[in-house]
C-alpha cells in the first residue's frame, strides 16, 4: 500500500496492512523464510514534514548464531518517526546526531510505500545475533556438525601443541 502524503489534509490517514515480508528483503544471513507482519497506524501532516505512529507485530524463523538452526522469533514494537523530505537531510558530511534524530526519516517523493517502512520496522527489531539456547554449543569446527545432538560428531579433540612439551613431565606415581 502507497501513501499519497502531499493529498494529506488536516485529517490523518489511518492504515492496516498485513504483509509477507521475504529473508532476502530483511536479512538473508539471519531470517529464514518470509516474516508475516502486520503494521497499523497513521500518518499526519506537520508544518513542513510528516509524523507516522502505529505499532507493529511480526512473527518468522530466525537462525541461530551458533549452531544454525532455526529458532522461532517475534517482535511487537511501537514507532513513532517524522517524515521529512530529502531537500531538508544534512549534508554527506559528518554530522553529530542526537537522540531524536534517530527518528527522523527523509524521503524523496510525496509517496510513502507501506511496505518499505514496514520491513525497516522489522529490519530495526531483529536481534543482532539470535541464540537458540545460551548454552549453545554450535558447530564441530572439524566435520560441522551441531554439538547440541549427541552422538553425531566423532571427531577426536585438538591438543594445542603449546602443551605439548609439558606431556612427559606429569610421571607415575609411585
Amino acid at each position: 500500500m502507497k501513501i499519497d502524503l502531499a493529498a494529506l489534509e488536516n485529517d490523518p490517514a489511518e492504515f492496516q496492512e498485513m504483509l509477507e515480508l521475504s529473508a532476502e528483503r530483511l536479512d538473508a544471513d539471519l531470517v529464514r523464510g518470509a516474516v508475516a507482519t502486520v503494521i497499523t497506524g497513521q500518518v499526519r501532516r506537520l508544518e513542513d514534514a510528516f509524523a507516522i505512529e502505529g505499532s507493529l507485530a511480526a512473527e518468522g524463523d530466525v537462525t541461530c548464531g551458533r549452531c544454525l538452526e532455526p529458532l522461532p522469533w517475534s517482535a511487537n514494537e511501537k514507532f513513532s518517526v517524522e517524515l521529512r523530505p530529502a531537500a531538508n537531510a544534512p549534508s554527506a558530511e559528518e554530522v553529530d546526531l542526537g537522540g531524536e534524530d534517530l527518528e527522523v526519516a527523509f524521503i524523496e517523493d510525496s509517496v510513502l510505500d507501506l511496505e518499505e517502512f514496514a520491513a525497516e520496522q522489522v529490519v530495526l527489531a531483529l536481534p543482532m545475533r539470535a541464540l537458540c539456547d545460551e548454552k549453545c554449543a554450535g558447530l564441530c569446527l572439524k566435520c560441522g556438525e551441531n554439538l547440541n545432538t549427541e552422538g553425531k560428531c566423532q571427531c577426536e579433540p585438538d591438543i594445542d601443541p603449546r602443551w605439548e612439551a609439558l606431556r612427559g613431565l606429569g610421571g607415575q606415581p609411585s
